[in-house]
């Protein structure tokens, strides 16, 4: 059984020893083509930064540096080995930053959209139990995003008796697959949002046959003014006739 992040260093190891190769098995170029002209964000004339090129970067410099700087350094000859085409000297950070600004959040959705597509077909029968069911496991967690005006506006800082943070904090709640750890949907959003809220969002995502396990917090009223209404709505969301929803006592 997989936890949610357990496989970063894995894939860091295949991604330091083995290149970009594996990872384009799963993402080749024509997914990055599809995402970009139904995002909006195809390119209208030749450059090197390509959607595809910014994706691989961004991955990289997120998965084993924390300096954007060097990250792009280290990344450029790994991109390069499959896109040869591109030049042998980096593009600057600058040019790194407006190129991933280009990138639409539809863009993003779609190329989520078929990764995941893309992985249930190479692995649906590991996801399943007795062949039939995808086992879910439900949970949130809060993160703290970069700390950068525009998602201070949109996440906002919390606040406790000693005044507001000096950083950010979101709400990340996720279905992940129990048997391989993959994320098959989530939602980042502000703290002003319950974990209820958000997850009667996220049960749209469910199939018929689906098992979801959610711990008692899911079912119980909550003291931070959570609608007490909430756990009711839970359990009268239109899932289906075999949809099942089981509590677990962690």
């Amino acid at each position: 059984m997989s936890s949610i992040g357990s496989r970063r260093p894995r894939a860091s190891h295949v991604l330091q020893h083995f290149g970009l190769a594996p990872f384009r098995g799963l993402l080749p170029a024509e997914e990055f083509a599809v995402a970009a002209r139904e995002g909006g964000c195809e390119p209208q004339r030749k450059r090197p930064l390509i959607p595809e090129v910014v994706v691989w970067l961004m991955m990289y410099v997120a998965l084993t540096t924390k300096s954007m700087t060097q990250g792009l350094t280290q990344a450029w000859g790994l991109v390069r080995a499959i896109c040869p085409a591109l030049k042998a000297t980096c593009v600057t950070e600058e040019a790194f930053c407006l190129a991933r600004g280009l990138l639409s959040l539809s863009f993003w959705r779609t190329l989520w959209d078929r990764l995941q597509q893309r992985y249930e077909e190479n692995s649906r029968s590991r996801m399943l139990w007795k062949g039939n069911h995808r086992v879910l496991a439900g949970d949130g967690t809060e993160a703290e995003p970069p700390n950068v005006p525009a998602l201070v506006k949109f996440f906002g800082r919390p606040k406790n008796g000693k005044g507001a943070s000096r950083q950010p904090q979101g709400r990340l709640v996720a279905l992940c697959s129990v048997f391989t750890g993959f994320c098959v949907a989530f939602m980042f959003v502000s703290l002003r949002f319950t974990e209820h809220t958000v997850l009667r969002h996220l049960l749209r995502k469910l199939r018929l046959d689906d098992l979801l396990l959610l711990d008692r917090g899911f079912f119980s009223l909550r003291r931070d003014g959570a609608d007490p209404l909430a756990s009711r709505a839970l359990l009268d969301a239109p899932l289906g006739p075999s949809v099942r929803l089981c509590q677990t006592d962690a």
